[in-house]
């Protein structure tokens, strides 16, 4: 192979160029005057776009940035990539935008995502820095077979196997209709110089085991097109993809109750009745709202449609970076893990203030105040005969704690007891809260007084022979 050409305008044999030009127009990729980040790797793919969009440089007035993140993940092999595309821009009279990670950086599992995700956010900060309309990666119609099949074998619904999208947002494919065999015969006739990515030629990761042996063997013994029948597979799905999408898209925002950074809470309610295809696009439309990649996994989509449905009020699942939980009616979906509660007991300052994810406030009343009990935020009892229950003279102990195994109350208007945590089911409040809701109890913790906000005990209630009133007042934070 030889260096490229001196003038990055010289023409270039072979017949993709036309095929290239058209994908271009006909997914309206690039428009007069563009400034375009076009990542480079190195390797044969993205070097055949950066030639053929250096041809096309004059037809569409680009403005082109040249974009590499080194990984550090193959030593020298890794700065051989880096120097090599920084030397083709430079050549090609391009602006080189490059940066490198630190070594030790990307480490562990999921190597592999944790990369994509890094070049992703590199190539969205050089589109930011230079004001560039369009990014252009060199996903192949050999990608789009390969990542049909991965789906495909990992479990994967009608999203999963559309494939790559030609575009999607500012991130443009300008070879996404032409395989990879016409790419490498291009090259060749053009004697284009390339580097190879060795992590390409092993066979731990998936990608490289479709490409190495499962294409090769249905090429071979099935379908010797399955490159462009998997393309126009997609091609179809994606159609209907497209469609179902728009429609789950309409139909969410009467189903969202809430939206807020990193949450989306939905109305259970009004799910239920939804088609499954629609309720499937719900999960895979919320999951790409909340990390910027839809999860399509088909099992996490039949996980979230069986709990939506299913007979259990408190569930919850991870996903791949998105945790989603029912609580009674509602389904709320996180980008972060949902927050365990810790046990808390304290003492309740009478008279005074205390905070507690909001602020207790108890004062003690000499006469009979008119009250409601329909009020949740505020109660009132005999305080002499909680301290005769305690068998304290004078001042009287109370506590705020969080609830525990066997806890029980003796509901006002009436006799026996009930355990603290059917009325909690009765109330629905979910599980994952219910060690959030103080208890207002006896200085010894066993006489459990008010679950605050929701329960009044009828133990030490007010009676015409009260002579001091406590009075307890909650206001959430």
């Amino acid at each position: 192979m030889s260096t490229p050409p001196k003038t990055r305008r010289a023409c270039l044999k072979g017949d993709i160029t036309l095929s290239v030009r058209e994908t271009i127009v006909k997914h309206a990729m690039l428009e007069k005057g563009d400034t375009v980040v076009c990542a480079v790797s190195g390797g044969l793919d993205s070097i055949v776009m950066l030639r053929l969009l250096a041809v096309m440089q004059d037809e569409f007035g680009l403005k082109i940035i040249v974009a590499h993140l080194n990984h550090n993940l193959r030593g020298r092999e890794s700065l051989r990539d880096f120097n090599f595309v920084k030397r083709i821009a430079s050549k090609l009279g391009f602006k080189f935008a490059g940066a490198t990670l630190k070594k030790g950086e990307l480490s562990g599992s999921g190597v592999q995502d944790h990369a994509r995700t890094m070049r992703y956010a590199f190539l969205f900060k050089t589109a930011v820095k230079y004001r560039a309309a369009k990014i252009c990666v060199g996903h192949t119609l050999d990608d789009n077979a390969e990542t049909v099949l991965m789906r495909f074998l990992k479990g994967s619904g009608l999203h999963g196997l559309s494939g790559i999208p030609a575009k999607r947002g500012i991130i443009v494919r300008p070879l996404i209709g032409i395989e990879r065999a016409d790419i490498e015969r291009f090259a060749k006739e053009n004697s284009i110089l390339f580097v190879t990515d060795s992590s390409n030629l092993t066979g731990k990761y998936l990608r490289n085991d479709i490409r190495q042996h499962l294409l090769p063997i249905i090429k071979k013994r099935y379908n010797p097109n399955i490159i462009e029948t998997l393309g126009r597979e997609s091609r179809i799905l994606r159609a209907d993809d497209d469609y179902l999408s728009g429609v789950a898209v309409r139909a969410l925002k009467f189903t969202v109750i809430e939206r807020k950074k990193g949450v989306i809470v939905l109305d259970r309610l009004k799910l239920r009745s939804a088609h499954q295809a629609v309720l499937a696009r719900f999960f895979v439309k919320i999951t790409e709202d909340l990390i910027g990649a839809a999860d399509t996994n088909s099992s996490h989509v039949e996980t979230f449609i069986k709990m939506l449905r299913g007979a259990k009020p408190n569930a919850g699942f991870h996903a791949k970076g998105v945790w989603v939980e029912r609580e009674y009616d509602r389904i709320i979906f996180s980008n972060f893990p949902p927050a365990r509660a810790r046990g808390f007991n304290l003492t309740l300052r009478v008279p005074g203030i205390t905070e507690l994810d909001g602020v207790f406030t108890a004062t003690l009343l000499d006469k009979p105040p008119v009250f409601s009990r329909s009020e949740t935020e505020t109660a009132y009892f005999d305080y002499d005969e909680i301290c005769r229950a305690n068998h304290l003279d004078g001042a009287c102990a109370l506590r705020i704690r969080s609830m525990m195994p066997g806890d029980r109350i003796v509901p006002f208007g009436m006799k026996g007891h009930k355990k603290v945590k059917e009325i909690f089911i009765e109330e629905k409040i979910p599980t994952a809260r219910r060690l959030y809701a103080p208890l207002v109890v006896s200085g010894d913790g066993v006489m459990v007084l008010w679950l605050t906000g929701i329960k009044q005990s009828d133990l030490c209630k007010v009676k015409k022979t009260t002579k001091r009133i406590l009075k307890i007042e909650f206001k959430k934070a």
